[in-house]
Protein backbone atom coordinates (compact mmCIF):
# COMPACT_ATOMS: atom_id res chain seq x y z
CA UNK A 1 0.00 0.00 0.00
CA UNK A 2 0.95 3.34 -1.24
CA UNK A 3 1.18 5.89 1.90
CA UNK A 4 1.33 9.60 0.89
CA UNK A 5 4.05 11.25 2.27
CA UNK A 6 3.46 13.53 5.71
CA UNK A 7 4.57 17.00 4.27
CA UNK A 8 1.34 16.73 2.00
CA UNK A 9 -0.72 15.79 4.75
CA UNK A 10 0.60 18.84 6.84
CA UNK A 11 -0.34 20.60 3.35
CA UNK A 12 -3.95 20.00 3.31
CA UNK A 13 -4.38 20.53 7.54
CA UNK A 14 -3.27 24.02 7.02
CA UNK A 15 -5.15 24.98 3.81
CA UNK A 16 -8.03 23.72 5.75
CA UNK A 17 -6.90 25.08 8.95
CA UNK A 18 -6.65 29.06 7.00
CA UNK A 19 -10.26 28.22 5.57
CA UNK A 20 -11.63 28.30 8.49
CA UNK A 21 -10.00 31.49 10.07
CA UNK A 22 -11.12 33.28 6.93
CA UNK A 23 -14.18 32.25 7.60
CA UNK A 24 -14.48 33.30 10.99
CA UNK A 25 -12.70 36.67 10.25
CA UNK A 26 -15.26 37.23 7.48
CA UNK A 27 -18.33 36.37 9.67
CA UNK A 28 -17.26 38.61 12.27
CA UNK A 29 -16.80 41.42 10.30
CA UNK A 30 -19.96 40.63 8.95
CA UNK A 31 -21.54 40.94 12.48
CA UNK A 32 -19.55 44.48 13.49
CA UNK A 33 -21.30 46.10 10.76
CA UNK A 34 -23.83 49.02 11.39
CA UNK A 35 -27.41 47.31 11.66
CA UNK A 36 -26.17 44.02 12.43
CA UNK A 37 -26.39 43.04 16.35
CA UNK A 38 -23.98 40.36 17.53
CA UNK A 39 -25.53 39.99 21.22
CA UNK A 40 -22.76 42.32 22.63
CA UNK A 41 -23.50 45.78 23.62
CA UNK A 42 -19.43 46.84 21.66
CA UNK A 43 -19.58 50.86 20.73
CA UNK A 44 -20.25 51.21 16.82
CA UNK A 45 -17.08 53.43 14.96
CA UNK A 46 -18.71 56.29 13.36
CA UNK A 47 -17.34 56.71 9.54
CA UNK A 48 -18.33 59.22 6.66
CA UNK A 49 -20.54 58.19 4.39
CA UNK A 50 -21.59 59.23 0.93
CA UNK A 51 -24.53 61.52 1.18
CA UNK A 52 -26.72 62.86 -1.33
CA UNK A 53 -25.96 66.69 -2.30
CA UNK A 54 -29.02 69.53 -2.47
CA UNK A 55 -28.60 72.05 -5.24
CA UNK A 56 -29.27 75.43 -3.16
CA UNK A 57 -31.64 77.56 -5.21
CA UNK A 58 -29.30 80.86 -5.31
CA UNK A 59 -31.73 84.17 -4.72
CA UNK A 60 -30.63 86.69 -7.61
CA UNK A 61 -28.97 89.82 -6.06
CA UNK A 62 -32.09 92.79 -5.59
CA UNK A 63 -31.24 94.81 -8.28
CA UNK A 64 -30.66 98.90 -6.84
CA UNK A 65 -31.79 101.55 -8.65
CA UNK A 66 -29.51 103.82 -10.49
CA UNK A 67 -28.91 107.08 -8.52
CA UNK A 68 -30.96 109.75 -10.78
CA UNK A 69 -28.94 111.68 -12.80
CA UNK A 70 -29.16 115.66 -12.45
CA UNK A 71 -29.86 117.45 -15.69
CA UNK A 72 -26.92 119.62 -15.74
CA UNK A 73 -23.53 119.31 -13.71
CA UNK A 74 -23.10 121.07 -9.88
CA UNK A 75 -21.47 124.62 -10.85
CA UNK A 76 -18.13 125.49 -9.47
CA UNK A 77 -18.90 128.40 -7.69
CA UNK A 78 -16.50 130.85 -5.95
CA UNK A 79 -17.14 133.14 -2.32
CA UNK A 80 -15.17 136.59 -2.85
CA UNK A 81 -13.15 137.09 0.12
CA UNK A 82 -11.00 140.82 0.98
CA UNK A 83 -8.73 142.13 -2.15
CA UNK A 84 -9.84 139.63 -4.23
CA UNK A 85 -10.81 140.85 -8.33
CA UNK A 86 -12.35 138.94 -11.16
CA UNK A 87 -8.30 139.33 -12.52
CA UNK A 88 -7.16 137.60 -9.98
CA UNK A 89 -10.35 134.99 -9.43
CA UNK A 90 -9.64 134.20 -13.13
CA UNK A 91 -5.67 133.12 -12.97
CA UNK A 92 -6.95 131.07 -10.11
CA UNK A 93 -9.41 128.59 -12.04
CA UNK A 94 -7.58 129.56 -15.30
CA UNK A 95 -10.47 130.73 -17.06
CA UNK A 96 -10.95 134.13 -19.00
CA UNK A 97 -12.42 137.48 -17.80
CA UNK A 98 -14.74 137.74 -20.47
CA UNK A 99 -16.17 134.40 -19.71
CA UNK A 100 -15.74 134.89 -15.46
CA UNK A 101 -18.21 138.16 -16.34
CA UNK A 102 -20.30 135.96 -19.11
CA UNK A 103 -21.27 133.42 -16.66
CA UNK A 104 -21.79 136.61 -14.25
CA UNK A 105 -23.62 139.45 -15.67
CA UNK A 106 -25.48 140.69 -12.42
CA UNK A 107 -22.02 141.09 -11.05
CA UNK A 108 -20.52 144.73 -11.33
CA UNK A 109 -17.00 143.96 -11.49
CA UNK A 110 -16.39 147.34 -10.30
CA UNK A 111 -17.75 146.63 -7.26
CA UNK A 112 -17.86 142.82 -5.94
CA UNK A 113 -19.31 142.40 -2.23
CA UNK A 114 -17.03 140.42 0.05
CA UNK A 115 -19.03 137.25 0.51
CA UNK A 116 -20.06 137.51 -2.97
CA UNK A 117 -20.76 134.06 -4.95
CA UNK A 118 -19.39 133.73 -8.71
CA UNK A 119 -19.80 131.21 -10.85
CA UNK A 120 -16.69 129.40 -12.19
CA UNK A 121 -17.75 129.28 -16.42
CA UNK A 122 -17.28 125.20 -17.01
CA UNK A 123 -17.33 126.04 -20.88
CA UNK A 124 -20.95 124.22 -21.33
CA UNK A 125 -23.16 127.49 -22.27
CA UNK A 126 -26.27 125.42 -20.66
CA UNK A 127 -24.88 124.39 -17.05
CA UNK A 128 -23.19 128.54 -17.27
CA UNK A 129 -26.85 129.53 -17.67
CA UNK A 130 -28.10 127.26 -15.13
CA UNK A 131 -30.39 128.26 -12.45
CA UNK A 132 -31.72 126.85 -9.67
CA UNK A 133 -35.53 126.32 -9.34
CA UNK A 134 -35.65 126.35 -5.55
CA UNK A 135 -35.32 129.81 -3.48
CA UNK A 136 -34.65 129.35 0.29
CA UNK A 137 -37.07 131.04 2.68
CA UNK A 138 -35.48 133.90 4.55
CA UNK A 139 -34.89 132.99 8.29
CA UNK A 140 -36.05 136.32 9.08
CA UNK A 141 -38.75 138.76 7.39
CA UNK A 142 -37.84 142.12 6.44
CA UNK A 143 -39.99 145.21 4.92
CA UNK A 144 -39.15 146.06 1.65
CA UNK A 145 -39.95 149.27 -0.13
CA UNK A 146 -40.81 149.55 -3.71
CA UNK A 147 -38.12 148.50 -6.20
CA UNK A 148 -37.22 151.31 -9.09
CA UNK A 149 -34.75 150.47 -12.25
CA UNK A 150 -33.12 153.22 -14.02
CA UNK A 151 -31.57 152.97 -17.52
CA UNK A 152 -28.21 153.91 -18.47
CA UNK A 153 -26.22 154.44 -21.50
CA UNK A 154 -24.82 150.97 -22.06
CA UNK A 155 -28.19 149.87 -22.71
CA UNK A 156 -28.37 148.16 -19.06
CA UNK A 157 -30.27 149.15 -15.83
CA UNK A 158 -29.45 149.92 -12.15
CA UNK A 159 -32.29 148.90 -9.71
CA UNK A 160 -32.82 149.06 -6.46
CA UNK A 161 -35.12 148.32 -3.28
CA UNK A 162 -34.86 149.63 0.12
CA UNK A 163 -35.12 147.00 2.97
CA UNK A 164 -35.31 148.31 6.68
CA UNK A 165 -34.48 146.12 9.31
CA UNK A 166 -37.31 145.82 12.23
CA UNK A 167 -36.83 142.63 13.45
CA UNK A 168 -35.41 143.94 16.84
CA UNK A 169 -31.53 142.52 15.80
CA UNK A 170 -28.86 142.56 13.79
CA UNK A 171 -28.98 140.52 10.72
CA UNK A 172 -26.82 139.67 8.10
CA UNK A 173 -26.64 138.27 4.06
CA UNK A 174 -29.51 140.17 3.12
CA UNK A 175 -30.52 139.58 -0.67
CA UNK A 176 -33.53 139.78 -2.71
CA UNK A 177 -34.50 138.15 -6.02
CA UNK A 178 -35.29 140.65 -9.45
CA UNK A 179 -37.16 139.51 -12.07
CA UNK A 180 -37.42 142.08 -15.15
CA UNK A 181 -39.99 141.94 -17.75
CA UNK A 182 -40.09 144.35 -20.70
CA UNK A 183 -43.25 145.83 -22.41
CA UNK A 184 -43.65 142.70 -24.42
CA UNK A 185 -44.31 140.65 -21.59
CA UNK A 186 -42.09 137.80 -22.53
CA UNK A 187 -38.66 139.07 -22.37
CA UNK A 188 -38.07 138.45 -18.67
CA UNK A 189 -34.76 138.67 -16.60
CA UNK A 190 -33.52 137.10 -13.44
CA UNK A 191 -31.45 138.55 -11.41
CA UNK A 192 -30.30 138.54 -7.52
CA UNK A 193 -29.48 141.99 -5.96
CA UNK A 194 -27.29 142.54 -2.73
CA UNK A 195 -26.38 144.56 -0.29
CA UNK A 196 -23.24 146.58 -0.14
CA UNK A 197 -22.80 145.98 3.20
CA UNK A 198 -22.95 142.15 5.06
CA UNK A 199 -25.10 143.14 8.01
CA UNK A 200 -27.94 145.89 9.11
CA UNK A 201 -28.30 146.86 12.43
CA UNK A 202 -31.58 147.27 14.50
CA UNK A 203 -33.92 149.78 13.22
CA UNK A 204 -31.91 150.70 9.70
CA UNK A 205 -32.69 150.52 6.55
CA UNK A 206 -30.31 150.37 3.06
CA UNK A 207 -30.72 149.61 -0.40
CA UNK A 208 -30.39 146.14 -2.42
CA UNK A 209 -28.58 146.53 -5.28
CA UNK A 210 -28.31 144.91 -8.61
CA UNK A 211 -27.64 145.38 -12.32
CA UNK A 212 -29.32 143.86 -15.60
CA UNK A 213 -26.30 144.32 -18.40
CA UNK A 214 -28.77 143.82 -21.55
CA UNK A 215 -32.39 145.31 -20.16
CA UNK A 216 -35.58 144.16 -21.75
CA UNK A 217 -37.02 147.58 -23.96
CA UNK A 218 -39.20 149.72 -21.51
CA UNK A 219 -41.70 150.46 -20.05
CA UNK A 220 -41.00 147.60 -17.23
CA UNK A 221 -42.42 145.24 -14.67
CA UNK A 222 -40.61 144.65 -11.53
CA UNK A 223 -41.25 141.22 -9.64
CA UNK A 224 -39.27 141.19 -6.54
CA UNK A 225 -38.99 138.65 -3.79
CA UNK A 226 -36.78 138.60 -0.12
CA UNK A 227 -34.41 135.62 -0.38
CA UNK A 228 -32.22 135.74 2.49
CA UNK A 229 -31.90 137.25 5.77
CA UNK A 230 -30.19 135.95 8.54
CA UNK A 231 -29.79 137.08 12.82
CA UNK A 232 -26.11 137.49 13.06
CA UNK A 233 -24.06 134.76 14.84
CA UNK A 234 -21.44 135.94 17.55
CA UNK A 235 -21.80 139.74 16.60
CA UNK A 236 -19.17 140.89 19.30
CA UNK A 237 -16.74 138.64 17.46
CA UNK A 238 -17.22 139.18 13.90
CA UNK A 239 -18.22 142.73 13.85
CA UNK A 240 -16.04 145.20 15.48
CA UNK A 241 -17.74 148.89 17.71
CA UNK A 242 -16.85 152.14 16.44
CA UNK A 243 -18.54 155.48 15.96
CA UNK A 244 -18.70 158.32 13.27
CA UNK A 245 -17.54 161.28 13.78
CA UNK A 246 -17.53 164.98 12.02
CA UNK A 247 -19.67 163.37 9.36
CA UNK A 248 -20.73 165.88 6.44
CA UNK A 249 -22.89 165.43 3.64
CA UNK A 250 -22.84 168.04 0.90
CA UNK A 251 -25.29 168.15 -1.85
CA UNK A 252 -24.57 169.63 -5.22
CA UNK A 253 -26.42 172.56 -6.39
CA UNK A 254 -28.48 170.68 -9.29
CA UNK A 255 -29.14 167.65 -6.89
CA UNK A 256 -27.47 165.06 -8.80
CA UNK A 257 -24.19 164.25 -6.54
CA UNK A 258 -23.67 164.04 -2.52
CA UNK A 259 -19.84 164.14 -1.79
CA UNK A 260 -19.86 161.94 2.06
CA UNK A 261 -16.98 162.46 4.14
CA UNK A 262 -15.83 161.94 8.12
CA UNK A 263 -14.26 159.81 10.19
CA UNK A 264 -14.08 156.06 11.41
CA UNK A 265 -13.12 156.07 15.21
CA UNK A 266 -12.34 152.27 15.95
CA UNK A 267 -13.46 151.79 19.71
CA UNK A 268 -10.74 150.59 22.18
CA UNK A 269 -10.12 147.06 23.96
CA UNK A 270 -11.03 145.25 20.66
CA UNK A 271 -9.38 143.83 17.88
CA UNK A 272 -7.66 145.53 14.91
CA UNK A 273 -9.83 145.92 12.31
CA UNK A 274 -8.77 145.04 8.73
CA UNK A 275 -12.07 145.54 6.69
CA UNK A 276 -13.19 149.44 6.64
CA UNK A 277 -16.58 149.99 4.68
CA UNK A 278 -18.49 153.03 4.63
CA UNK A 279 -21.56 152.62 1.99
CA UNK A 280 -23.71 155.80 0.99
CA UNK A 281 -27.30 155.10 -0.11
CA UNK A 282 -28.72 158.97 -2.00
CA UNK A 283 -32.71 159.31 -1.85
CA UNK A 284 -34.97 161.57 -3.92
CA UNK A 285 -37.76 163.80 -2.61
CA UNK A 286 -40.32 160.67 -2.81
CA UNK A 287 -37.94 158.31 -0.75
CA UNK A 288 -36.97 156.30 -3.40
CA UNK A 289 -33.61 154.93 -3.51
CA UNK A 290 -31.35 156.51 -6.47
CA UNK A 291 -28.20 155.83 -6.44
CA UNK A 292 -25.34 153.53 -4.11
CA UNK A 293 -21.58 153.45 -2.98
CA UNK A 294 -19.09 151.77 -0.91
CA UNK A 295 -15.61 153.13 0.04
CA UNK A 296 -13.06 150.61 1.06
CA UNK A 297 -9.90 151.25 3.31
CA UNK A 298 -6.99 150.23 1.59
CA UNK A 299 -5.27 149.89 5.20
CA UNK A 300 -6.07 148.46 8.29
CA UNK A 301 -7.18 150.25 11.49
CA UNK A 302 -5.54 149.86 15.50
CA UNK A 303 -7.88 149.33 17.88
CA UNK A 304 -8.87 153.00 19.68
CA UNK A 305 -7.82 155.33 16.63
CA UNK A 306 -9.57 156.72 13.66
CA UNK A 307 -9.61 156.85 9.71
CA UNK A 308 -10.93 159.70 7.43
CA UNK A 309 -13.09 158.93 4.46
CA UNK A 310 -14.09 160.48 1.52
CA UNK A 311 -16.46 159.80 -1.28
CA UNK A 312 -19.03 161.27 -4.05
CA UNK A 313 -21.97 159.37 -4.63
CA UNK A 314 -24.53 159.82 -7.71
CA UNK A 315 -28.35 159.55 -8.40
CA UNK A 316 -29.42 157.92 -11.48
CA UNK A 317 -32.37 159.48 -11.74
CA UNK A 318 -33.71 163.09 -9.90
CA UNK A 319 -32.27 165.49 -7.53
CA UNK A 320 -30.58 164.04 -4.22
CA UNK A 321 -33.17 165.07 -1.07
CA UNK A 322 -31.02 162.29 1.51
CA UNK A 323 -28.35 160.65 2.33
CA UNK A 324 -27.40 157.54 4.89
CA UNK A 325 -24.50 156.00 5.71
CA UNK A 326 -23.39 152.88 6.85
CA UNK A 327 -20.43 151.68 8.13
CA UNK A 328 -18.88 148.22 9.11
CA UNK A 329 -15.73 147.18 10.40
CA UNK A 330 -14.30 143.90 11.20
CA UNK A 331 -11.27 141.88 12.38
Amino acid sequence: MHKSPPIRYNEIMLRHFLLISVLGMTLAGCLNQPGLSAGTSAALTPYVTRTSIVQATLQPPPTLASPAITALPTQITHTVSKGEDLGGIATRYEVKIKDLRAANPEIDPRMIPVGTVLIIPSGDPAQDAYQPTSIPTPVILLKTGTPACYPDAAGGAWCLMDVENNSGAAVEDISADFVLTGSDNTNSQFRTAFGLLNRLPDNAAFPLVVYFPSAPAQPWQINTRLRTAFPVIKENERYLKFSLENATINISKDGHSAKVSGLVALQGDQTDANIIWVAAAVYDAAGQPVGVRRWESQVGLESGSGLTYDMNVYSLDGPIQRTEVQVETRP
